[in-house]
């Protein structure tokens, strides 16, 4: 989740801090309204009116008017990635060797964002290991495969044991924290020593199977073993977790099935003994997404989707904060003003204030005491522009607080 803070731009003093702006906001425009100010402070709700200001402690050149920056700062991302090492995985292993630094690691280099990556499946030290998998550089240190043991760096670890066909759910939950030792002994305590609590959790699970238990069971044992990761309320999980699983593909093979889809019964056209109707119902409860396992030749995009999806859920360029008023100065929440200019340099798009989340659209936002709140179709728009620009106003009302 993105992380705001607020700073005043000169002759409007404001706490804040500085840093890379990504969200940032412009200077207003020339017809936006001014209202004169006044010596003390207030914030008003939308709607309330002012108290009695006395003319006479106005001061003219004083600053009228409140423009604020934002500073972005993204959430970390941990990722877990389990694939499935049983007999008829190994064109799915192969596909996962080729794609998991140029179309997934790299995505997320490029877009800034702190992630890591943790491997729960066997690492291949042979080549007649034809399902384990064996990650090379830039994403681990390993510059040949198959290797010794796995290259662990800063942004990737290896938690090396067997997942079968229907134990993905089991063997993560006791790996967690090394009940069920990694054959190489890297991580006594399991690969919760590579998590970070501040940090947003992803999994990925790369199967042609299902599971065992069920879906709620897992988060259920999941949430009670590190609530601190995980959070504490197995119906509302904090988690995303994406499948590559034996369900039918879309009509265009590389487009994801969405949480909002339901679960795909129907197989795809491989080798896979179902649908993966266990980690289905995982992806729709987390937000996740969900691809069809048999397109070997569509792991590149399947990757690059996935990647792309973290990058947008480690960001949320939709709450703005609202900043402390300059000295003498009341911010009217009735009179914000914001608009949005594309990344890609095309003309800026002014939004409108409404009253309530009905009203919403895509060119609206809302505004309360907690901040200015993008509606959700506008936040759609932004949040996957990351270029954007937002540009907001606060006016200050002329106040005198007696």
């Amino acid at each position: 989740m993105w992380a705001c803070s607020a700073l005043a731009l000169p002759g409007c003093s404001a706490d804040g801090a500085t840093g890379r702006p990504q969200l940032f906001v412009l200077p207003p425009e020339p017809a936006a309204p001014v209202t004169q100010p006044a010596p003390d402070v207030a914030i008003l709700a939308p709607g309330q009116a002012a108290p009695p200001a006395s003319a006479a402690s106005a001061d003219p050149a004083a600053c009228a008017t409140a423009s604020v920056e934002v500073e972005l700062v993204r959430q970390p991302v941990d990722i877990i990635i389990a694939i499935d090492n049983s007999a008829s995985m190994d064109d799915e292993a192969r596909a996962v060797e080729a794609n998991l630094n140029v179309n997934f690691a790299e995505i997320l280099q490029q877009s800034g964002v702190d992630y890591r990556v943790i491997l729960v499946s066997e690492h291949r030290e042979r080549n007649l290991q034809d399902t384990a998998v064996c990650i090379l550089s830039p994403l681990s240190t390993l510059s040949v495969c198959p290797s010794a043991e796995p290259g662990t760096s800063e942004r990737f670890f290896q938690y090396s044991i067997e997942v079968g066909s229907r134990d993905s759910f089991q063997v993560l939950l006791e790996s967690f924290d090394g009940r069920e030792p990694d054959d190489f002994g890297l991580a006594p305590r399991g690969w919760a020593e590579r998590l970070r609590p501040e940090a947003k959790q992803v999994f990925l699970e790369i199967t042609d199977d299902d599971e065992n238990s069920s879906a709620q069971e897992f988060l259920a044992a999941l949430t009670a073993l590190a609530p601190q990761f995980f959070g504490t309320d197995p119906t509302q999980p904090d988690l995303v977790w994406h499948s590559i699983v034996g369900l039918a593909a879309r009509q265009v093979a590389t487009e994801p099935y969405l949480a909002t889809d339901p679960i795909e019964t129907r197989e795809c056209d491989g080798d896979v003994f179902n649908a993966g109707a266990t980690y289905q119902e995982l992806s729709r409860l987390t937000g996740g997404l969900r691809f069809p396992i048999c397109e070997f030749d569509g792991y590149d995009a399947v990757f690059r989707a996935i990647a792309q999806d973290v990058v947008l859920g480690s960001r949320n360029a939709c709450e703005l904060p609202i900043p402390e008023p300059p000295e003498g100065r009341a911010l009217d929440l009735g009179a914000v003003a914001v608009s949005y200019r594309p990344g890609s340099g095309g003309p800026a798009r002014v939004l409108g204030q409404v009253r309530d989340v009905a009203a919403c659209g895509a060119d609206a936002f809302l505004v309360d005491g907690a901040g200015v709140h993008l509606c959700p179709d506008a936040c759609d728009v932004v949040s996957t522009d990351p270029n954007a620009a937002v540009e907001v106003l606060f006016t200050c009302e002329s106040t005198l607080l007696r």
